[in-house]
């Protein structure tokens, strides 16, 4: 059976369409960051702070490829996991991988406080433009997230039939 991975920028919705995705579909939900500091009993951004972004994309990788070793699982992955090939790989190896495209006036509009690399909307749009390309790179599908939620959740259950 293979996994769901949703990919895009922060503040899209990949975490709480994952969560409903698996109500919907049965399969058990993972959101890497949570995953991530759970695991390590520390915050993401107390992580960038005391230890750098090198360090947190190495966190990052070991634990995308933990839980990608799961079968029938929806993992939300970073907004940056993209910017490591290794990471795509590693989810691609048993994933449909959907890339969650939401307007930037959209992400803008969510509180960003513990989110270290969005602290403007400078930073904001600089990250869409280095990370865009590599979202289209690795998806195998485009999901426009531009509706509500449950509306978002339901095309990408069409989209996903017959496919996992």
């Amino acid at each position: 059976m293979k996994n769901i991975i949703l990919i895009g920028m922060p503040a899209c919705g990949k975490s709480i369409i994952g969560s409903l995705l698996s109500n919907e579909i049965d399969f058990e939900f993972y959101d890497a960051d949570k995953y991530l500091e759970e695991s390590e009993n520390r915050e993401i951004s107390d992580i960038f702070s005391e230890d750098g972004e090198d360090y947190f994309r190495e966190l990052e990788t070991k634990y995308l490829e933990e839980l990608s070793k799961k079968e029938g699982v929806i993992i939300s992955t970073g907004g940056g996991a993209v910017k490591k090939e290794k990471n795509m790989e590693i989810v691609k190896g048993n994933g449909i991988v959907i890339f969650l495209n939401r307007k930037l006036e959209n992400i803008a509009k969510e509180n960003h406080k513990n989110r270290p690399l969005l602290k403007n909307l400078d930073n904001l749009k600089k990250l869409y433009d280095e990370r865009i390309k590599l979202y289209h790179k690795y998806s195998d599908i485009i999901i426009e997230n531009d509706d509500d939620i449950s509306v978002v959740v339901n095309r990408i259950v069409t989209t996903l039939k017959g496919k996992i």
